[in-house]
């Protein structure tokens, strides 16, 4: 039985490498989260993706951590979407410029 998610967490995409992955552990109706992130997919979630899973990438976990961060610090927990949106906007016109 396979898992439900697949979490990357190696370094293969620091380098731009997809993971040699046995074949079925990427599917339908499964979820895969890659930490890194960037200004286009990873080759894990492009992977994931030409599978046929719901990809992430580990941008909005370091917009959560960074709020959590903030959270203890002052006290007061930062609205995290409109960070979210902006960063996601960044990158989208990041990868339009390097096209």
């Amino acid at each position: 039985h396979w898992a439900d998610g697949v979490i990357n967490a190696t370094a293969a995409s620091l380098d731009g490498r997809a993971l040699d992955l046995p074949d079925g552990v990427l599917r339908p109706a499964q979820w895969a989260y890659d930490m890194m992130y960037g200004a286009h997919d990873t080759p894990f979630v492009a992977q994931a993706r030409a599978a046929g899973a719901s990809a992430w990438d580990g941008l909005g976990m370091l917009v959560e951590q960074a709020a959590q961060s903030y959270t203890l610090w002052h006290g007061e927990a930062p609205a995290t979407a409109p960070v979210l949106a902006t960063l996601r906007a960044e990158l989208a016109a990041a990868r339009q410029h390097s096209a």
